[in-house]
């Protein structure tokens, strides 16, 4: 069945998988459900199928969903590596499989150690970066070599490039400081405005939670900052509607931030924050990705689109 499934077709899927992975890991930890399976890894509460109920049945599903992924990777990863002559598309497959199984590795730790923060924290982040690698996969599967080649930029170009990097480095602290706060159970340490009766952190947990507070806020006036300079120096409507896009979600996921911390950390309310972040995070990285891709249409230096095409070696 994998085998006859299109490239492209089969890296959406996998991409799609690893979405819900990642979803359904923040509803088993927002669940308490993280030790659902004991202290066992591969096996759980020392079966090969357990009893399926409560905590276990949840757990139990997060790791049946994480086996498909596994086998989705090694198919899509091992065809494009046989397929493709590009050394970046080599390299992003290998880099794929690497973080697939260095996600393996500190899920079992995980498990073993009892869920401690740090490890949790780097097994979430590096979770985000295995969905980098396959969303570069979906978006570039079907170019062919010449387009890997690098091309000349233009000023404009060179200036989104840098204004994505600063969101980029701003979202990946926003995901690392709110997994940590998540599961040091700092969530609540303020209140959705304040920390307490003060507008400044007194302890360490109202610290860490405010410094996620700090990151995940400054992406999102920093996302419709660059939405409006876009528009303003007329970028072109491809790089405007993606920014657009993002600066919507990153309000929306404000929105929904302050909800789950009114609401005490409710359950659905936290799931969705996890999610709608997640999609958040697809769509910074995406515009990275379309702003690297050679050959498709440029921004010429007054804002006006053109295309740059590359001449054949003779």
């Amino acid at each position: 069945m994998l085998g006859g499934m299109g490239m492209k077709s089969l890296a959406f899927w996998t991409l799609c998988t690893t979405y819900v992975l990642i979803v359904f890991g923040g509803y088993v930890a927002s669940s308490n459900s993280g030790m659902g399976c004991g202290p066992d890894w591969p096996l759980c509460n020392g079966m090969l199928i357990p009893m399926l109920k409560g905590a276990t049945l949840i757990e139990y599903a997060h790791r049946l969903i994480g086996a498909l992924l596994v086998l989705l990777t090694g198919v899509l990863c091992l065809r494009l590596w046989r397929s493709s002559r590009s050394g970046t598309d080599r390299f992003i497959s290998a880099a794929a499989a690497v973080l697939l199984a260095l996600q393996i590795m500190l899920g079992a730790l995980v498990v073993w150690f009892d869920l401690p923060p740090i490890i949790v924290t780097i097994h979430f982040f590096i979770a985000f970066l295995f969905l980098g690698c396959l969303l570069w996969i979906w978006r570039n599967v079907h170019r062919s070599p010449q387009m890997h080649q690098p091309v000349g930029q233009t000023t404009i170009e060179a200036e989104a490039k840098r204004h994505i990097h600063v969101l980029l480095f701003l979202l990946a602290a926003a995901l690392l400081l709110g997994a940590y706060v998540k599961h040091q159970h700092y969530g609540l340490a303020c209140g959705w405005l304040i920390c307490g009766e003060q507008a400044w952190p007194s302890s360490e947990a109202q610290m860490w939670q405010t410094a996620h507070r700090t990151a995940a806020a400054t992406t999102v006036l920093y996302t419709i900052w660059t939405a409006f300079v876009a528009h303003r120096r007329r970028w072109g409507r491809p790089l405007e509607r993606r920014l657009l896009l993002a600066a919507t979600v990153g309000l929306l996921q404000a929105v929904i931030g302050i909800v789950t911390v009114a609401t005490e950390i409710h359950l659905s309310w936290a799931v969705i924050h996890l999610a709608v972040g997640t999609w958040l995070a697809l769509l910074l990285v995406e515009l990275k990705i379309y702003l690297h891709r050679p050959g498709v249409t440029r921004l010429s230096a007054r804002g006006r689109m053109r295309k740059y095409t590359q001449t054949p070696a003779r």
